[in-house]
């Protein structure tokens, strides 16, 4: 039996994603036939065309004859005729979105940024035009986003997936992409939704596949629904609509099962990891531990079409472990889908598997997905990288553990290997948050190591958080005043930041013991049954409305203390890692002072 893995809409087009690569090259090192098909970029190549938009203009013609019967409706209405009567702003999109799309594509201009400027706002603004026609949806360049968040409850999934006003990717495809595949030739398809903006296009997509052919079992992976898996037993209808059934934690051994017991017309009882209807029930068969680092194999990306990644070259997804080898932040669900279950490649492997790939894929560029690499494993991977020769180029995400183990030295291997820009989790620069955090370092830690790191010639990116629960706005100030001492205009040792606001997730440690933070209640919404974020209430530490002008301030630090913020801005990690081998980090810093500031919301890395 021959099986078809698919990524969804809506994620990056920079990259490939891993979960389907390695996937396809485990069935396949047992004996399975599998094809695999990255529908995301496929999408972005027709949403970004001169045909498409044309399509959109026409819609949105079309939605500006029919009556208003609301505010919200005449509203939009008003931006509607704007649109359709700027006929110089339909003309410099229609007539530039397709080059615009190769200048991502071509090296040369890619690294003339005010070209790659332009054209990253021309790709923007076509997105844009997308939104208007299925108003009030959103589409970006990494996210979907539908009024009311139908993706949160049952609901709102049945209606969102079969409203052809608003959900753009019904007709997506049922006119384009479906088409393009010989669906007889497959029993199974397997989906992976990774986020919740794949939530709605995901399930669209299973529901016309499981509506149009009946033979198909549809099995659901990903941390979505590994993460729904205790709210299905009441859902039988996701079953008897969208998919038949949904693999929780690593897919691996389960989807190697499950395509062995459907060629062989066998009860799907035994198959571990699985939850699938049986007697008009849901079913849940028991968890098996995943698979030893031993018994994975290399990652495949052959059947993706490599060359039509907004890319000059490809930039390829590796994973050198499993899971997080701290595993104790107490905001964090990152390694729930690895049930905890920490795990490494040994790093002779990890060097041989990156020659293979770069040899075989023809690139230097790789990304590391792991949640955190240990100083260890950093170290060892680093001097088997160098030792082999291999020639790479590469960012990576890194804990904050102390002076000592995250030495001068072992930043100068890392540098060398190839590992040019380091994502460091901050949250926080406040001890006593760090604390309640769990994160294992204090503020003395953090600025230790990122003088360390940056000395050796990396590029250090910052991820922090505001509003964790009994956060007061002093320490909060603690972090935005470590952040100033810190950027450019301060020791020059963070280069970049990306800030969000504290969100509670389902499955972290916060979530399962909120009295321990102080939390009074976690808001439990009836009508957002299958939510993975809950408001909450508590009385100690800063209100919302403080969390977020704290929020807004920061941003204007940002614009104040990183002048490099009008480059990096616009790029999403993986062009800025060819950025950075292109120009260095030095003569980026320089770029920014010759750069005029442009509008632009801010990307990936951010």
């Amino acid at each position: 039996m021959k099986t078809a893995l698919l990524f969804p809409p809506q994620w990056y087009p920079s990259q490939p994603y891993l979960a389907l690569p390695t996937l396809k090259a485990h069935l396949e090192s047992r004996g399975h036939e599998v094809d695999q098909f990255d529908f995301n970029i496929e999408s972005y190549e027709i949403f970004l065309s001169r045909e498409y938009l044309n399509r959109c203009v026409e819609i949105v013609q079309t939605r500006l004859s029919l009556p208003a019967y609301t505010t919200e409706e005449q509203e939009v209405k008003a931006v509607y005729r704007d649109i359709i009567s700027d006929k110089d702003f339909l003309d410099s999109v229609l007539n530039e979105v397709e080059d615009a799309k190769n200048v991502l594509r071509d090296e040369e201009r890619f690294f003339q940024f005010e070209v790659y400027k332009k054209a990253y706002t021309t790709l923007k603004t076509a997105m844009r035009l997308i939104s208007y026609a299925y108003h009030p949806s959103r589409l970006d360049l990494d996210s979907f986003f539908m009024l009311g968040n139908p993706e949160e409850n049952l609901a709102g999934i049945l209606s969102a997936t079969a409203d052809r006003v608003r959900n753009p990717f019904i007709a997506m495809y049922e006119d384009h992409l479906i088409k393009n595949v010989a669906w007889d030739d497959y029993g199974l398809a397997g989906l992976s939704i990774i986020h919740v903006g794949q939530v709605i296009p995901g399930l669209t997509l299973a529901r016309i596949l499981h509506k149009r052919f009946e033979h198909l079992h549809i099995v659901i992976g990903g941390s979505v629904f590994n993460r729904h898996a205790d709210l299905l037993d009441n859902k039988q209808v996701l079953f008897e609509e969208f998919f038949h059934s949904v693999i929780v934690s690593e897919g691996e051994k389960p989807l190697a099962e499950l395509v062995a017991h459907l060629t062989a017309g066998e009860s799907l009882a035994t198959v571990p990891n699985l939850i699938y209807m049986d007697g008009g029930k849901v079913a849940r068969n028991a968890k098996v531990e995943a698979l030893p680092y031993e018994q994975l194999v290399c990652p495949t990306f052959d059947q993706l079409p490599l060359e039509k990644y907004l890319m000059p070259y490809p930039v390829l997804p590796y994973m050198s472990s499993r899971g997080c080898y701290w595993g104790k932040c107490t905001f964090c669900t990152h390694s729930f889908i690895y049930d905890s279950y920490y795990r490494k490649a040994n790093e002779v492997r990890v060097a041989e598997e990156l020659d293979h790939l770069s040899q075989k894929y023809k690139t230097k560029y790789f990304t590391f997905s792991d949640e955190a690499i240990s100083p260890n494993a950093f170290n060892r991977m680093s001097r088997e990288i160098l030792k082999k020769g291999v020639e790479m180029r590469s960012l990576g995400m890194l804990k904050f553990e102390s002076g000592d183990k995250e030495s001068p030295e072992l930043f100068e291997d890392i540098y060398r290997a190839g590992f040019l820009m380091l994502f460091f989790g901050l949250e926080s620069a406040n001890d006593r948050i760090l604390s309640i955090i769990d994160k294992g370092c204090d503020q003395a830690t953090e600025r230790s190591v990122l003088k360390n790191s940056s000395a050796a010639g990396i590029w250090n990116h910052l991820y922090l958080f505001f509003g964790f629960p009994t956060e007061e706005r002093e320490e909060a100030e603690d972090t935005i005043r470590f952040t100033v001492e810190n950027s450019e205009v301060g020791s020059g040792t963070i280069h970049s930041v990306g800030q969000s606001i504290f969100a509670l997730e389902k499955d972290s440690a916060i979530y399962h013991n909120p009295g321990k933070f102080k939390i009074d209640r976690v808001l439990h919404d009836p009508e957002r049954d299958m939510a993975i974020v809950f408001d909450f209430d508590i009385k100690a530490g800063m209100v919302r409305e403080e969390v977020m002008d704290v929020y807004e301030h920061f941003d204007t630090v940002i614009e104040e203390s990183f002048p490099s913020r009008k480059i990096w801005n616009y790029l999403s990690r993986e062009h800025f890692l060819l950025y950075l081998d292109h120009f260095g980090k030095e003569e980026i810093l320089n770029m920014s002072r010759a750069t005029v500031p442009l509008s632009s919301s801010a990307p990936r890395g951010g």
